[in-house]
């Protein structure tokens, strides 16, 4: 059994195509100019999508100060994803010095904001004891939290924990469930999946997929969401 254990940090900034101020008949040069517009009137959605405009140069030459700028301006309004991204740029020492103390502090903002990205990636470094003291229970917490919203990141690090008896006992039958959940939005889930089987016996695997069915009925209307790339 070879399982692979990597955990990412979600660090794609979020994509920009469902604001009002973007408008896919226009090229990217016009969506800059509508929501530099609307980003000057104080519209939040806005800034937060100016901010990812200037984040990756569509419409606009890439400038990091500038992207820091509006997502700061977002995030005064009480934007969670804005919030959320500024924490990115911490992390990833995007156009300034890495400090993750400063990324944590804005992940926790967008987690009580009820981001799920934030409270996974806070939920990261509560488990490493990253710029907090280490506290799996913490972290489990927060993956719960992410995960319920269908983020499969979360999914698959609470199958992690699980499997190596991180703040839980090890049980090989809540990872197998908690991978089957994550499926193919996470790019090891099904991978873990099928290698911690080999060690199970059929009752427990059978009760892994009952679980992870029960789960997933309870919650009919939740969305999968894919594991971000990392930017």
């Amino acid at each position: 059994m070879k399982l692979l254990l990597t955990l990412l940090t979600v660090c794609a900034l979020t994509p920009t195509l469902w604001a009002s101020c973007l408008d896919e008949t226009l090229n990217a040069e016009q969506n800059f100019t509508a929501c530099h517009l609307a980003a000057e009137k104080g519209q939040a959605d806005a800034q937060k999508e100016l901010g990812s405009l200037y984040l990756t140069g569509e419409g606009v030459q890439q400038n990091y100060s500038k992207a820091l700028h509006w997502f700061e301006q977002a995030a005064a309004q009480g934007h969670a994803v804005a919030t959320y991204n500024i924490g990115v740029l911490y992390d990833k020492g995007l156009g300034l010095e890495k400090d993750y103390k400063e990324a944590n502090k804005w992940y926790r903002k967008s987690a009580d904001m009820g981001y799920s990205s934030a409270q996974y990636n806070l939920g990261i470094m509560y488990e490493y004891g990253q710029t907090v003291e280490e506290d799996p229970a913490r972290a489990m917490e927060l993956y719960l939290k992410a995960a319920e919203q269908g983020e499969a990141a979360a999914q698959f690090a609470i199958g992690l924990m699980y499997d190596k008896g991180t703040g839980v006992e090890k049980d090989p039958t809540q990872a197998y469930m908690w991978w089957q959940i994550a499926g193919e939005g996470h790019p090891h889930a099904i991978h873990n999946r099928d290698s911690i089987a080999e060690e199970m016996t059929p009752m427990q695997i059978s009760e892994g997929k009952r679980l992870a069915k029960a789960w997933q009925d309870a919650r009919p209307g939740l969305v999968q969401l894919p594991s971000p790339e990392l930017q």
